[in-house]
Formats: structure tokens, C-alpha cells, sequence
């Protein structure tokens, strides 16, 4: 792996206002290492709730699944993130907040 990031962006969500790729890579390279190897994927609320159920063991869809595959301290960070899009998006009305906010 380089020296750069690598983002796998997937939007496997319709939902309208989830922000395009360039915006997510764009907070992806502000939070991460350098030495990054993520894919992101924006699901709907079937598949938040099947990953949800498969590898946590509860029956719903929830805002942000993380899988991590290499720590930090091994000088590289791999790994998934799954978001929720309408989980995200209600929480973030709840909150009285801009989902890009959110």
C-alpha cells in the first residue's frame, strides 16, 4: 500500500441527501491516517438490520457498524464502515440537525 488513502465508497442506499463520494472522501482523508485502506458503505434499513443482527446479535438496524482489520498500531488501518442512511437520517431529525451535520 502507498503512502496515500484508499477509499471503496459503495451506496447501496436511494435515500435522497446522502452526500456524494467526494464529500465522503473528503471527511475520510480529515479523519484518517495517511496509511488507510476503508470501504464505506451507505446501506438501507433491511440490510443495517441483517448486518446488525448477523454480527452483533441484535435485531435492528442501527447508525454505524464498524469492522476493523489491521489496528492503528500496525502503522496501517483497514477495515469497513457501514452507515444506516434512514437511521441517520432520523436521528439526525430528532436532533434538530442538518443530516450533513449528523
Amino acid at each position: 500500500m502507498s503512502g496515500h488513502p484508499h477509499f471503496d465508497i459503495q451506496l447501496a442506499s436511494r435515500l435522497p441527501g446522502i452526500p456524494p463520494d467526494r464529500v465522503f472522501r473528503k471527511w475520510l482523508k480529515a479523519a484518517l491516517p495517511v496509511r488507510t485502506e476503508l470501504s464505506l458503505r451507505v446501506v438501507n434499513a433491511a440490510e443495517g438490520r441483517r448486518l446488525n443482527a448477523e454480527f452483533r446479535g441484535k435485531d435492528y438496524a442501527t447508525n454505524v457498524l464498524t469492522f476493523v482489520y489491521h489496528e492503528p498500531k500496525a502503522s496501517m488501518l483497514s477495515g469497513d464502515i457501514v452507515l444506516c442512511a434512514p437511521v441517520v437520517a432520523k436521528e439526525a431529525r430528532e436532533q434538530g440537525k442538518p443530516l450533513l451535520a449528523h
